[in-house]
């Protein structure tokens, strides 16, 4: 067992991360989702990015069973989303909030989606690679709903510190 370096933690919670709402659906045609801070570009040819989801989240079998998955990046005006999707008892909540849409581009079965989220890519998963408690899922992306002119007047919400908080838009 690895041992866990001390300041790790208190370190990486000083880089700042884009928060979004990782959705999908099961089988059965239920919603899935989760607040994810861990979301990177991994090449834009092909277009990818990946996601790291601890194997202990609801979503996690969803993810693989499904191979596909939508990435809805948060304005500040919608911190009230996070509650519902960062605790396990709020589950029922999820998708009561907010205005959620679905698309039926992927395989025929729709993806939950926020059309007033910062941007929105739906993805279909290319591979999945374990690593210790987390699946870091690889997906290509196959569609972007860029803001809607409302929702670029709204600041990012990013992941600081241990909390969410606005980013305010720099000018030069």
């Amino acid at each position: 067992m690895n041992m866990p370096i001390p300041g790790l933690k208190e370190a990486m919670r000083n880089v700042p991360s884009t928060v979004a709402l990782i959705t999908t659906r099961d089988a059965a045609g239920t919603p899935h989702g989760m607040a994810a801070s861990a979301v990177i570009s991994v090449t834009v040819d092909p277009p990818a990015v990946l996601v790291a989801v601890n194997r202990t989240a609801g979503i996690h079998p969803v993810l693989e069973m499904s191979g596909r998955l939508c990435i809805n990046f948060l304005a500040k005006a919608q911190v009230h989303l996070l509650d519902a999707f960062s605790r396990s008892d709020l589950r029922a909540e999820r998708f009561t909030q907010s205005d959620w849409h679905d698309v039926q581009n992927l395989g025929g079965r729709a993806l939950p989606w926020l059309p007033a989220a910062r941007a929105v890519l739906f993805t279909e998963i290319d591979q999945t690679i374990p690593y210790s408690t987390h699946t870091l899922f690889i997906a290509r992306v196959r569609e972007v709903v860029l803001p809607l002119p409302t929702a670029t007047e709204d600041h990012p919400l990013v992941w600081l510190g241990g909390r969410s908080v606005p980013l305010a838009t720099l000018r030069t």
